[in-house]
């Protein structure tokens, strides 16, 4: 075996090139797959680094009569849960999100959450009375995480003692601050779903038993009409993403195999170069088993080489993975290079030696060999059908790809409704408390910041709302129109005057809010045209009343006076929903907490200097961060274009491959029948019946691998139907594009080894025969 092994470090630095060309292609394979994987272990295999925690689950809402599942609980129903329930050791409501903080004369955002006494127990973490921080946000204010305790912030112009500085995980995953909430949630409506839930269950109970008991509870209290779901945290963190990161992982393994495949067809070459080699150690009496075992070691040694160098790539990739990743994408401080990953990187490259290897080993040992060492047996046949097989799976691969790519294009032209060009967006919150601290922020947003934004240089309009589309706040719910039988259910946005105008939205009917809609008038609204549609068929909507459950203001009737064009609210890929837009001074508890949206006629960015300045001397404890209209759309797509631009890249990588793989392929058959070319050509065959015969050759086995890539393509499109928008995934156009991008790619991989046969001279070919 040691013989062996010196051997085939011999061979392998005796051949430098060829040695190096094979690494680099198993790297390539290698390294995505272990990228890919890195992200996959992290987000979906790891267990939560949590005490027990399988233990911890979510409790959310299905509703029956609505096809989505609701993330969370009514105020009235989570009492009666987490009164009923046998099987919970801790159940917790929290919510919150970015929030603007104070402390030591600054203001920032802050991802603060509010929770019952129970949460740390939830997570199995210690119980805590008071304020808890993390680790990194102590060290970035107070130096030393320990210097954190007994130190004050305030939230809301409320203040708070640090009485703890949790290091370790945290929940939720950008979650800072921990602040103490009611033991009761402030709203006990059961149509107003405000409030996320957490709990752990009781040594011994699975999450079907609580299940079984919370459907108990949900019957109770609904008459069949809602159901209260068990979910372990993990899964129900990871959802969202599960699909589409299993669907990359099957995409990478695909790139593998296409490496592998051309590192078998590489060796299958080189055979014919050591036919002479082997034939002699074979009839020195060099055993089929020993032969086959030197050659597995070569490939061994070149998979090792591989799985170096794909170590060094994938810890590149899952860099890059990272930066384009989706903001909804859990875990992401849990990715990196650790103990599994690396295990799977060298267990992918053992897999690899096999994959590659074992063809070649056994074609080579069990051929017979003519007296000048001519390999002869079905090395021929084996190297046509994995380039076959490279075609076949790089056109699965760029269909895919494609797919995406025309997805994500029609994603981004789909109309939004308002104009997000030269939109600066200041994310505003002011501390306020009590119900005059909000009137008195409403009435100066409204009176002295808007204003003076309105008159800086190089500004067109400026307005407040809570509500902007593709951003982090908003609202929705039921709503009535007095005379109508039928409840509804829209979004709620607060704005101040001029937002339509701001934003582009068009104003169909009736008129926009002014300076009179204060406070002391009576309650007014603009509603959208997909509301229209939906509840008044064709009928005035103007002066018509409605109530919504977003505050006790709006629980008095407010008058409709307008009605604007449709937005969509969250991505370019959400139908229209029905919007109740209402002023931002007649609803003041909201006003504290805004986007200020100002339309410039430069580039945005150049009155970010200019805004915060204002807003800074209107309230210099107001916490501010600012982006652009245009970059929230982009983000609201961020998921999206994370697969269109992995499935575009791996798509790229195997036609890249596979064209290798062609191109070896025919210079290969080029070599091997230069004695035959040259005396086709010495009996006067053309130039042109050379480059035919080499492209036809090319084309009879690119035209099998786009027939099988074809089949399975159509056999797997229903995995990425779901995430596709726009188009079907037997999309007709996008098949027939890849198909003609293969086949001319097969075309070009076969043009230089044709073009090297025609150039053939006939008298030198026939000498060397």
């Amino acid at each position: 075996m040691l013989f062996e092994l010196r051997q085939s470090l011999r061979t392998i630095s005796r051949n430098p090139g060829f040695t190096a060309l094979c690494a680099l292609t198993l790297a390539l394979g290698i390294g995505t797959t272990t990228a890919v994987f890195s992200v996959v272990d992290a987000v979906l295999l790891q267990p939560l680094r949590f005490p027990e925690p399988d233990r911890i689950v979510t409790v959310t809402t299905q509703q029956f009569n609505r096809l989505n599942i609701t993330p969370r609980l009514s105020g009235g129903d989570f009492v009666d849960v987490r009164a009923s329930n046998k099987v919970f050791d801790a159940i917790s409501m929290y919510y919150g999100g970015e929030v603007g903080v104070q402390l030591r004369g600054t203001a920032e955002f802050t991802g603060v959450w509010w929770v019952n006494p129970q949460f740390f127990t939830a997570i199995g973490q210690p119980a805590t009375q008071g304020v808890v921080v993390s680790a990194p946000f102590a060290a970035r204010h107070f130096g030393d995480p320990s210097h954190a305790i007994g130190q004050s912030i305030q939230v809301e112009n409320r203040a708070y003692q640090i009485a703890r500085v949790l290091d370790g995980p945290r929940f939720p995953d950008k979650a800072d601050v921990w602040l103490p909430a009611d033991y009761m949630p402030e709203n006990l409506n059961r149509t107003a779903y405000n409030y996320r839930v957490l709990a752990r269950l009781k040594p011994g109970v699975s999450p079907e038993q609580a299940q079984a008991n919370l459907t108990s509870i949900a019957t109770q209290i609904s008459d069949g009409q809602k159901n209260f779901l068990v979910t372990p945290l993990r899964d129900q963190l990871v959802r969202p993403v599960r699909q589409t990161l299993y669907l990359l992982l099957g995409a990478v393994f695909l790139v593998l195999l296409i490496a592998c495949a051309n590192v078998s067809n590489l060796l299958l070459a080189r055979s014919t170069v050591r036919a002479k080699e082997i034939a002699v150690r074979a009839a020195l009496g060099a055993s089929r088993p020993r032969l086959m075992r030197q050659l597995l070691l070569e490939s061994g040694i070149l998979a090792l080489l591989g799985g170096l160098g794909g170590v060094v790539l994938a810890w590149w990739g899952t860099r890059t993975l990272l930066h384009f990743a989706p903001a909804n994408l859990p875990r992401t401080t849990e990715i990196g290079m650790n103990l599994p990953v690396l295990t799977f990187a060298f267990g992918i490259a053992l897999l690899s030696a096999v994959l590659f290897g074992v063809l070649p080993a056994l074609q080579t040992s069990r051929s017979e060999f003519s007296g000048r060492g001519v390999l002869k047996g079905g090395s021929h046949r084996l190297r046509n059908s994995l380039v076959i097989a490279e075609i076949a799976l790089s056109f699965v691969l760029a269909t895919g790809s494609g797919l995406f790519f025309r997805s994500f294009l029609a994603l981004n032209s789909v109309e939004m409704g308002f104009q997000a060009n030269r939109m600066l967006v200041m994310y505003a919150h002011a501390p306020a408390k009590t119900l005059a601290e909000h009137t008195e922020v409403s009435r100066k947003l409204d009176d002295e910041l808007l204003p003076s934004i309105s008159r800086l240089p190089g500004v067109e309009s400026a307005s407040a709302v809570m509500g902007l589309p593709t951003g982090v706040y908003g609202s929705n719910g039921r709503f009535e129109v007095a005379g109508i039988p039928n409840k509804g259910e829209a979004n709620f946005s607060l704005s101040s005057p001029h937002y339509f105008t701001t934003l582009r939205i068009p104003l169909l009917l009736g008129r926009d809010f002014t300076a009179r809609d204060n406070p002391d008038s009576p309650g007014v609204a603009i509603v959208s045209q997909s509301l229209v549609r939906q509840m008044f068929h064709g009928q005035n909507p103007l002066g018509r009343q409605l109530t919504n459950g977003l505050d006790q203001i709006t629980m008095k009737p407010m008058t409709i006076v307008g009605v604007v064009g449709d937005v969509r609210q969250n991505t370019p890929g959400a139908t229209p929903d029905p919007t109740i837009y209402m002023p931002l001074r007649q609803h003041p508890f909201r006003a504290n907490e805004v986007q200020v949206i100002v339309r410039t006629s430069g580039p945005p960015s150049a009155q970010t200097s200019a805004v915060r300045s204002l807003a800074q001397t209107f309230s210099p404890t107001m916490a501010l961060k600012f982006t652009t209209l245009d970059d929230m759309v982009a983000d609201s797509v961020s998921a999206p274009r994370f697969q269109t631009f992995l499935a575009t890249t791996f798509g790229a990588l195997a036609l890249l491959l596979a064209m290798a793989g062609i191109y070896g392929v025919m210079s290969y058959m080029v070599s091997q029948r230069t004695q035959e070319l040259g005396l086709r050509m010495a009996l006067g065959a053309a130039t042109s019946d050379v480059i035919r015969l080499v492209m036809s050759k090319a084309a009879i086995l690119a035209g099998l691998g786009l027939c099988v890539g074809t089949a399975l393509s159509l056999a797997s499109s229903r995995l990425i139907g779901t995430l596709l928008f726009g188009l079907t995934a037997t999309d007709p156009a996008t098949y027939l594009l890849v198909f003609v991008a293969v086949g001319a790619i097969a075309a070009l991989a076969a043009a230089g080894p044709a073009w090297r046969a025609a150039r053939i001279d006939p008298m030198v070919a026939l000498r060397d025969e």
